[in-house]
């Protein structure tokens, strides 16, 4: 998953820090301005601002849910009252941080909130022979674990969680590769034919189909189950 996070203090930093530790991608920036820039250029599983930054700078909930109404938005924001906390949930965050506590509790929350966004009530994607772990990483067929790079992983989880949907190269470059140093997106062509060979264990069971001239679709023969564990 990639979150969206606007560094405008030293607390913001630090939870930062502490994503990127566990291998999460970011969008960073250090301007709360430059947020609606980076929500109508790039796809985000989660934003995080501090919440002293809405308002005066003219970014305010009402328009982060008019720009992005299905992303979950989290606040931080110092030692906040129950009264603070009813007040920023009612008007539009999903979750309000307390930034006095440790950065590492903080991260627990946050990878809650984006992934029961995707429907998912435990940090697992399952679909047939296939299992992947939100929190290690790491993903296993047939109860074996698959051996995948950085980017190969981050291909799979992408797709798993939006099985049977059409995803398109751009799509990808912007999750995986975050507006930053983008390669051709053909390079994508090649890692699918990696990942297929990883997945043909499977049997037909799991598979990631090319739609050409438009981009990649998760199969998998359990589509009309549920993919939480």
């Amino acid at each position: 998953m990639r979150y969206l996070i606007a560094e405008t203090d030293w607390t913001l930093m630090t939870l930062a820090a502490e994503l990127a530790a566990n291998g999460t991608l970011m969008t960073r920036t250090d301007r709360i301005e430059d947020i609606p820039h980076f929500m109508r250029h790039g796809e985000a599983d989660l934003l995080i601002v501090a919440a002293d930054q809405l308002g005066p700078r003219g970014l305010s909930l009402a328009a982060i849910r008019r720009a992005a109404p299905d992303m979950p938005v989290a606040l931080v924001t110092p030692r906040p009252t129950p009264e603070q906390i009813a007040a920023l949930l009612d008007g539009g965050a999903d979750c309000v941080l307390d930034s006095a506590r440790p950065a590492e509790e903080n991260v627990v929350t946050l990878q809650a909130v984006a992934r029961r966004s995707r429907g998912l009530g435990r940090p697992q994607i399952l679909h047939g022979p296939l299992r992947i772990d939100l929190l290690t990483r790491k993903a296993y067929l047939l109860a074996c674990p698959i051996k995948l790079s950085p980017k190969l992983y981050e291909l799979l989880e992408y797709l798993a969680l939006r099985p049977g949907r059409l995803v398109t190269r751009s799509e990808l470059l912007s999750h995986i590769y975050g507006l930053e140093n983008e390669p051709d997106a053909r390079v994508f062509d090649v890692y699918v034919c990696n990942l297929r060979a990883c997945l043909a264990a499977a049997d037909g069971a799991v598979d990631i189909e090319t739609v050409r001239g438009s981009g990649f679709r998760f199969a998998a023969a359990d589509l009309f189950t549920p993919i939480a564990a």
